[in-house]
């Protein structure tokens, strides 16, 4: 999200992109070498405005694209974010496909792992109030992945799955960030915590 305000969403959504396919690493690596992560305000130069409906949120990467760290929030004010800028209509992302993206405060989340040879995958199950239950969604957030690999490590263990009591015990709230796909499907591209979970995202298990 940018600063500037948005009625709806809190703050502009901004979805950065690539022409020729998905974002790669080294687009969400800064100059020193670190990935950008949650919680870190960055500044990015040399995006090219999309916004082909539904994926009104949408900025093209370039040739010239620069990115600059510019500070990290604090853990109080990463702790307020959320729920201060929880979507007000996610109807127009989960049910009209006017745009692409919302916020949402998750209930009942349930949550799995799976590894086949070398595919490595992971879902989600939860409730929305008033727009219902969504099985089985895939999730694509790299912490999110990296997190259940560590605790199929740890397992040693193929198949790995939390209800909600076990994520309620080890996170407390949680809030997603969802997203359409070109097919409209629905992905769960962020999951965050309050506060945030720790994990190391390893390039070679992506």
């Amino acid at each position: 999200m940018t600063t500037e305000p948005h009625p709806v969403t809190g703050r502009v959504w901004v979805d950065i992109v690539r022409a020729d396919g998905p974002l790669q690493l080294a687009d969400i690596t800064l100059p020193d070498g670190a990935m950008i992560k949650p919680g870190d305000v960055v500044r990015w130069d040399g995006l090219e405005a999309r916004s082909e409906p539904p994926f009104v949120e949408q900025w093209t990467l370039s040739d010239t694209t620069s990115r600059t760290l510019l500070r990290h929030i604090t853990a109080e004010r990463y702790a307020r974010f959320f729920p201060d800028h929880l979507d007000k209509d996610p109807q127009a992302v989960l049910e009209r496909h006017e745009r692409s993206l919302c916020l949402v405060a998750a209930h009942e989340v349930h949550a799995m792992f799976e590894r086949e040879e070398r595919r490595f995958k992971s879902y989600m199950l939860f409730d929305l109030p008033g727009l219902g239950t969504f099985d089985e969604t895939p999730v694509t957030d790299l912490a999110w992945r990296a997190l259940g690999q560590e605790w199929m490590s740890a397992e040693e263990t193929n198949e790995l799955a939390f209800d909600p009591d076990d994520m309620q015990a080890r996170f407390g709230p949680v809030y997603l960030v969802l997203g359409l796909q070109p097919n409209q499907n629905l992905l769960v591209r962020g999951v965050h915590t309050v506060p945030a979970y720790a994990a190391k995202i390893r390039p070679t298990q992506l």
